[in-house]
C-alpha cells in the first residue's frame, strides 16, 4: 500500500511540474510572438524609409544620366 501512495505522490509531482513547464512555455511563446511583431513593425518602418530615400535618389540619378546623354549628344555635333 505504501508503494501505491509513493507512486501517486510522484505522479502528482510530475503532473504539477509538467503543467508548470507548459504554462512557462506558453508565456515564452507569447513573448516571442510579441517580439516578432515588434521586429516586423521595425522592418516595415525601415522599408518605408528606404523607399522614401531611394525614390528621390533614383530621380536624381535619372536626371544626371539625362544630362550626360544630352552632353554626349552635344559633343557629337
Amino acid at each position: 500500500m505504501e508503494l501505491q501512495v509513493v507512486l501517486i505522490f510522484i505522479l502528482a509531482l510530475l503532473t504539477l511540474t509538467l503543467v508548470g513547464v507548459g504554462v512557462y512555455v506558453i508565456l515564452v511563446l507569447k513573448e516571442v510572438r510579441e517580439t516578432v511583431q515588434k521586429v516586423n513593425t521595425i522592418i516595415d518602418d525601415v522599408e518605408t524609409l528606404t523607399n522614401i530615400v531611394s525614390n528621390p535618389l533614383s530621380i536624381v540619378s535619372g536626371a544626371i544620366k539625362g544630362f550626360k546623354a544630352i552632353k554626349s549628344l552635344k559633343k557629337e555635333e
